[in-house]
């Protein structure tokens, strides 16, 4: 229940860091009038929360019970991230085109993990979601590059790599989870049927077996017979 329980938890962080992803990439695109300092201010907080909700969990769900629970650690090490982005909010503005790169370079690379998941489950969607996984790295890579003059240009190509990337991570998502519930599903099916089998045919190799006289008893019925002629 505890691997289930961290699972999920772990599914609801890379979900809601897409869902962020779509949503700045919506604020940069469809409302001009907020400034890339707004935006650092909204990702550094929501660093913060998480990292705050994460040292709560810890705590609630008794993590110092289990072996290689890192979840309060990790909270803070959030927080205190969160905290001096929002200090420096202004000084991370700068570069902020370039940070989004490194932060899509880094969900490309889990993405790909994903797609090998998928190969290893005989899944052969695997090689679309490869594909299109290397393209987004390749254009993550081009944003920390800087290709483009145009600041504005450079701007808009930026938040439409980190839309269609925080969309293409959800449909992992969800596909994945999907698949491996139905892999998983098969596999247990697979060793019921191996132990219905094996019931099955032990019962009757046990009667087989009953059924031969020992050689013991069959030298003593024809010592029987020979005495009675």
């Amino acid at each position: 229940m505890d691997e289930k329980k961290k699972g999920l938890f772990s599914t609801m962080v890379i979900s809601l860091c897409a869902v962020v992803f779509i949503a700045v990439a919506a604020l940069i695109l469809f409302v001009p009038k907020i400034e890339v300092k707004d935006i650092c201010y909204f990702i550094c907080g929501f660093v913060v929360v998480l990292g705050i909700y994460m040292i709560v969990r810890y705590f609630m769900s008794a993590g110092f019970e289990r072996l290689n629970e890192y979840g309060f650690s990790e909270g803070v090490l959030l927080v205190l991230l969160g905290i001096c982005g929002l200090v420096s909010a202004e000084r991370i503005a700068m570069s902020f085109l370039t940070a989004l790169g490194l932060l899509l370079l880094l969900s490309g690379v889990v993405k790909l993990q994903y797609a090998l998941d998928l190969k290893c489950m005989g899944d052969q969607a695997w090689i679309g979601f490869f594909a299109v996984n290397v393209v987004l790295l390749g254009l993550s890579v081009s944003i920390i590059l800087k290709p483009f003059e145009d600041m504005a240009f450079f701007q808009n190509y930026t938040a439409y790599i980190l839309l269609v990337d925080g969309i293409v991570e959800i449909v992992n998502i969800f596909y994945l989870n999907y698949r491996t519930k139905t892999y998983r599903q098969g596999a247990r099916k697979g060793q019921d049927e191996e132990e219905t089998l094996e019931e099955v045919f032990e019962p009757r190799k046990e009667g087989m077996e009953g059924s031969v006289e020992p050689a013991g008893q069959e030298g003593t019925k024809e010592g029987r017979d020979g005495g009675g002629m």
